[in-house]
């Protein structure tokens, strides 16, 4: 039986109830840890990712393409920074949802995110 999703808007996670709860027996995570890690990192993404889903659906694409429409389409180098920023967005995105995508999509996703970050560097140091 599949799992249903469940929206929490106060950010808050549902408590799984396919996993047994770890007893206090069990090692611990050290605070440096990949995984003590990668819940710091969650934890921090999460009102921003709570914001982001209170905005209309078209609103985040819409902003994306017109920065990138801008950061290509202006000849000054200063337009390299709208493209720097769309790939630091993008990064994000990608680490946050790094869990649940499969390898190849990683790869695809990877290559667009240093595919726009090189582009904004390029245009940035006026070289395109």
């Amino acid at each position: 039986m599949a799992k249903k999703r469940v929206h929490r808007p106060d950010g808050s996670r549902p408590i799984p109830q396919s996993r047994p709860r770890a007893s206090s027996a069990a090692p611990r995570a050290s605070a440096g840890s990949p995984r003590s890690l990668r819940t710091r990192f969650e934890d921090a993404s999460r009102p921003m990712l709570g914001r982001m889903q209170m905005l209309p659906a078209f609103l985040i694409p819409v902003t994306l393409g017109i920065l990138l429409f801008l950061g290509l389409a202006l000849s000054a180098a200063w337009s390299g920074v709208l493209l720097i920023v769309i790939a630091v967005f993008l990064f994000w995105l990608t680490a946050v949802s790094w869990p649940a995508i499969s390898p190849g999509s990683r790869f695809l996703r990877l290559a667009v995110d240093v595919a726009v970050l090189g582009l904004g560097v390029l245009k940035l140091l006026g070289r395109l």
